[in-house]
């Protein structure tokens, strides 16, 4: 579990979910599914290889203490939306505006979890799009390592 800057926004792996947990953080869940772990899979319900689009759930799940997204790691840009991401970076600013920690997640930490990291940066202001990608490497996360997909939405919204 790595902090961002002097935010209390955290990146980790699924495996750390416990502790975020048991710390009574808020919890960004950017994991579509993995077995064993706590999952957009496992909270909604859903089995096979993906969720029905015609559940209300489809793209994400909110409660008072977490938000779980359907956020599959691909090379296309379409696995993530606004529709998804949205709500995301709101859960994420309603957290810190109530003082609570923030812990995001994803299977290795590497590119789901920090590319919501990053959004909720460039969304807030908090990080200049000018080189946004390389500072937020070397300077906040420097197993920053993202999938095609995540790394085009990114541009497409904000560079």
């Amino acid at each position: 579990m790595q902090k961002i800057g002097s935010w209390d926004i955290y990146v980790g792996t699924k495996e750390e979910y416990p502790i975020a947990e048991r710390k009574g953080m808020k919890i960004v869940c950017a994991l579509n599914r993995a077995r064993g772990y706590v999952s957009h899979q496992s909270i909604v319900g859903w089995s096979g290889r993906g969720c029905d689009k015609n559940n209300p759930y489809y793209l994400f799940k909110q409660t008072d203490s977490a938000i779980y997204l359907n956020m599959i790691d691909g090379d296309d840009p379409v696995y993530v939306s606004d529709n998804m991401i949205n709500p995301a970076l709101e859960f994420i600013k309603l957290a810190l505006e109530n003082q609570d920690q923030v812990f995001i997640y994803c299977s290795l930490g590497e590119s789901r979890s920090p590319s919501i990291a990053l959004m909720y940066l460039l969304e807030n202001g908090l990080l200049a799009p000018e080189n946004a990608i390389a500072e937020f490497k070397s300077r906040y996360y420097s197993n920053y390592s993202p999938k095609s997909g995540n790394l085009e939405y990114i541009k497409n919204r904000w560079l």
